[in-house]
């Protein structure tokens, strides 16, 4: 790796799927017009020839892209060369690197090429398609450079010999296995998910597709007999809609995070998972910005949770990426007092103390009053023009708008040590968790209005940098002395020492 390296032979195929992509409009007036060719005619040949040469030249382009591409490791700086035209250097500080990850389909997988990413703070690199072994050979360059205490005196060179000489020094030690989710646990975590919603998601666009093929026609011509019980049908419809929409939804779920496992050696966390498309996730514990705890009512009433890691960096997101978000799922689904265990140790410098709940009682009807006036003004204008039912669907709407709003006043809080603060967000259907140090906290928001000014209540919102942007972490409706001793915490002088 100390030598400029090429990008696999599949990313030939991948440029060639870029250009499909790039000129998808110029092919699909292509195939609509195929019928009308006159292939007698030498001047209807000029159109295609030039539509030809347009994606002929798109095809050249990006396999001259893809060739010249280089990627070495020079120094403690991991480098990347590319451009046909105008050559791009692009060099990254090994240490500042926040996470790298892998992803590898069917197809990678069959001929050894891996899609890899590097996040640092500021900048990103994606490389498409390395292979496995330089992959790997990766991986443990930084491992080594970003746990050694010591930069090595910088070469820009290295023979061939000393090259396999160094591959062989860089051979890791076993990391620590530390988690490693089961196949009951994996089929709870599918059935506790958010499951109909995903499967929605995917099969949209599939449905759409399709819509024209399918002969709903005659589908619903057999069931003709029991017109009369139109509500029947649909009510069933529905049902078994959601029903497919469930099923498929933990399908996917199931594939996506099979054989979850998460290991760490030397600061350095390494998660893996997925059946069909293989997740390689690596994290540097040191870098990250906060903690988060997210727990559904489900999975809360059952006792389980998930933690994420957020890191921060500027690479846009990508089909391919994981991590482009900022979010960082450590661990999925287990129990949660052998989740705060785990985490305890992977990032002692963070306290997870617990949170004293409840807030200001007069926030219940501030969290709720809006949500209620609305649902009852539309339940009232839908009753007036077609049916009062409608306005027993909004008095159900206002009652759990209700219900969410006492959760959040009851159950939430925050609380402070001397670097690190914890906040606690409950509400109807899921709660959050914050754990953040505060001198990897960007800012702090104190917010107040008319009313709130009043009655001496404000909001408070601290922010940390997430992906290409930033988490807001608060809550609403505390005590205005509160927010106060919120800021002068946050602002005191040992926080920039």
């Amino acid at each position: 790796m100390y030598n400029p390296q090429r990008l696999h032979l599949l990313s030939y195929l991948t440029g060639l799927i870029t250009t499909i992509k790039q000129n998808i409009v110029v092919i699909v007036i292509f195939i609509f017009n195929i019928n009308n060719f006159n292939f007698t005619d030498v001047k209807s040949y000029i159109w295609p020839a030039f539509l030809t040469a347009i994606f002929l030249f798109s095809f050249i382009y990006n396999a001259l892209e893809v060739y010249s591409t280089r990627y070495w490791i020079e120094g403690h700086h991991f480098v990347v060369t590319k451009g046909v035209f105008n050559k791009i250097r692009k060099e990254l500080d090994i240490q500042r690197i926040q996470a790298f990850d892998s992803s590898q389909d069917i197809v990678n997988r069959i001929f050894g090429g891996v899609i890899m990413e590097i996040k640092t703070p500021s900048d990103g690199i994606t490389l498409q398609i390395v292979s496995k072994q330089q992959f790997n050979l990766i991986e443990q360059a930084v491992r080594s450079e970003q746990t050694s205490k010591d930069y090595k005196e910088e070469t820009t060179h290295v023979p061939i010999d000393e090259e396999q000489q160094v591959s062989h020094d860089l051979e890791p030690d076993k990391p620590e296995h530390i988690f490693n989710l089961s196949l009951k646990e994996l089929i709870f975590m599918a059935l506790s998910s958010g499951s109909i919603g995903i499967a929605l998601f995917t099969l949209a666009p599939l449905l759409g597709s399709f819509q024209e093929i399918i002969p709903w026609d005659e589908v619903f011509h057999q069931f003709d007999w029991i017109a009369e019980a139109a509500y029947v049908v649909v009510a069933g419809m529905i049902i078994l809609s959601l029903l497919l929409a469930y099923i498929i939804g933990v399908i996917i779920e199931f594939v996506r995070y099979y054989g979850y496992t998460l290991s760490e050696k030397d600061e350095q966390l390494h998660i893996q998972y997925g059946l069909l498309n293989v997740k390689t996730i690596n994290v540097a514990t040191r870098r990250i910005q906060a903690v988060v705890e997210k727990q559904s009512f489900i999975r809360r009433f059952i006792g389980y949770t998930s933690i994420y890691f957020i890191i921060t960096s500027d690479v846009e997101k990508t089909d391919s990426s994981t991590t482009a978000s900022g979010d960082i799922m450590i661990l999925p689904f287990i129990k949660r007092k052998k989740a705060y265990q785990i985490v305890e140790q992977l990032v002692p410098s963070i306290q997870f103390e617990t949170v004293e709940p409840g807030l200001p009682i007069g926030g219940i009807r501030r969290h709720a009053q809006i949500g209620i006036g609305l649902f009852l003004i539309a339940g009232a204008i839908c009753t007036y023009f077609w049916s009062w039912w409608y306005m027993v669907l909004a008095v159900v709407a206002s009652l759990l708008v209700l219900v969410h709003s006492i959760m959040t006043v009851h159950y939430s809080g925050y609380k402070t040590d001397a670097s690190t603060l914890t906040v606690k967000k409950t509400q109807l259907t899921r709660t959050r968790y914050y754990y953040a140090k505060r001198d990897r906290l960007i800012g702090f928001e104190k917010s107040q209005n008319w009313f709130t000014k009043r009655v001496g209540l404000a909001d408070f919102s601290f922010s940390a940098a997430k992906g290409q942007g930033q988490i807001d972490i608060g809550l609403r409706f505390i005590n205005n002395d509160a927010a106060e001793q919120l800021k002068q915490w946050y602002v005191k002088e040992d926080n920039y020492e």
